[in-house]
């Protein structure tokens, strides 16, 4: 009777623990930079559940400086998050981006090297149909200009591995800190 019980109470817990294992994160970006509102909307979902939202507003953001920082900090977390986009998977992403300065020489180099990017993420991901990167140059106006959205998922037990280690590299800058 108690094994019974046990198996029971057992097979539902590993069929639930199997399904998570091969189930995909899926991240949902949201952005829109212009002259009023600089801001971004993540959303963060797992089998269609939203588990976190969240809406950073980037005109109050405090971005750190490469100087005072520690850069093997920064080093390590940009491959933490590079192994994660090596192990993700785009899903779509659509912007309309204008770019334009006050300074046309400043404005053409930004384009041509937004455009590069574009380019390099539409033949890596040719396969996807679901990828279309507007970008464009204004030399008449002064302020840059994107609206988009974007969708990566990620294996759920990739994503867990990654956020330990990440974790980790947050408590040794805290420690180092103080």
């Amino acid at each position: 009777m108690l094994i019974v019980l046990l198996m029971i109470i057992l097979l539902p817990v590993i069929i639930i623990l199997f399904i998570l294992s091969r189930s995909r994160v899926f991240i949902y970006m949201d952005w829109q930079w212009d002259e009023n509102d600089k801001n971004v909307q993540i959303k963060i979902s797992i089998l269609r559940i939203t588990f976190y939202q969240e809406t950073i507003d980037l005109t109050e953001l405090d971005f750190p400086s490469l100087e005072t920082d520690d850069k093997v900090d920064m080093k390590e977390m940009y491959h933490v998050v590079k192994s994660v986009l090596k192990k993700s998977k785009i899903e779509n992403i659509h912007t309309d981006t204008i770019i334009a300065t006050d300074d046309p020489s400043i404005t053409a180099y930004l384009f041509v090297s937004i455009t590069t990017l574009a380019e390099w993420i539409r033949s890596h991901y040719s396969n996807n149909r679901h990828i279309e990167l507007n970008v464009s140059a204004d030399f008449e106006q002064e302020t840059i200009q994107s609206v988009g959205e974007c969708m990566i998922s990620v294996k759920l037990s990739k994503t867990i591995k990654e956020m330990k280690k990440m974790k980790k590299l947050r408590k040794e800058s805290e420690n180092n800190g103080r």
